[in-house]
């Protein structure tokens, strides 16, 4: 009952459509329906490792994608400024890797989990996409249709690290705990160009859309008072160091825009239970 193996064959779809929000362009692209199969083996397992309890989850996986679909935003007319979110078929495509879970329920109430993630999430082949980067009644030349082939799909960091340490103590009146948290996230790129000038001869600096590697730290501490825990006290601050980082990045013929994770913040709670 400790010690769990699996094996996992999974299927599922999304049915296609059509792109009906171009303006008076007269068309309507179609993207084919998407399709899916995971592959996945994992083991689950529970032990004591030198007196302490430990959790210790791992699985390997592979969605093999068939016409993945993919939406941008897609500026198409300069005399009315409209940018429409455009769907498309990014043909087949493949999400791999593998995930280690666990913890330790260490002495004095000292408790420490830990979730590695990895991916690698590319384009496998394609159909030529037209590069939404540029409009195309603005720079023809650039607005034209480009291969993502072996392009990293957007917003799929390869490693990805969460972790946190707490710890309860129980005093006279009642219990105090804490947690420290931390989180890692590798560098990703967030459209399906990864970044990439196909004309070098003039950088374009609006193209950048590499997200480099992070750290984030969080902390929060409570304190219960007495044996019904009718009354708690919180304190928290997210963001303890203040980093912050796209979360994500819109590309159109004339804007880079990008919006950003939260600042620091912090506070605290009362909750009182009748």
């Amino acid at each position: 009952k400790d010690h769990l193996v699996y094996a996992l064959v999974t299927t599922g779809h999304k049915s296609g459509g059509f792109n009906d929000n171009l303006g008076d362009l007269g068309v309507a692209p179609t993207y084919r329906p998407e399709k899916v199969t995971l592959y996945e083996l994992g083991s689950k397992n529970v032990f004591y490792l030198g007196g302490v309890r430990t959790t210790l989850n791992a699985s390997a996986f592979y969605n093999d994608y068939k016409d993945q679909v993919l939406t941008s935003l897609l500026s198409v007319q300069q005399a009315l400024n409209l940018v429409v979110s455009y769907s498309y078929n990014a043909a087949d495509s493949h999400i791999s890797g593998f995930n280690v879970e666990g913890g330790f329920d260490l002495p004095a109430n000292i408790n420490l989990d830990y979730n590695l993630l990895y991916l690698d999430a590319k384009v496998d082949k394609a159909d030529p996409i037209q590069d939404f980067r540029y409009q195309a009644d603005v720079a023809p030349n650039d607005a034209v249709f480009r291969s993502i082939d072996d392009k990293r799909l957007p917003r799929t960091p390869k490693w990805q690290l969460n972790t946190s340490f707490s710890q309860s103590f129980d005093l006279p009146t009642g219990k105090f705990d804490y947690v420290v948290s931390a989180g890692y996230r590798s560098a990703q790129f967030m459209t399906i160009f990864n970044g990439e000038d196909f004309t070098p001869l003039t950088v374009e600096r609006r193209l950048d859309d590499r997200v480099d590697g992070y750290w984030t730290f969080d902390l929060g501490a409570g304190y219960s008072h007495g044996t019904d825990n009718k009354l708690r006290i919180e304190g928290y601050i997210n963001n303890l160091t203040d980093a912050v980082h796209e979360a994500a990045i819109i590309i159109t013929q004339f804007d880079n825009t990008r919006f950003f994770t939260r600042p620091r913040t912090y506070g605290a709670r009362v909750r009182l239970k009748f």
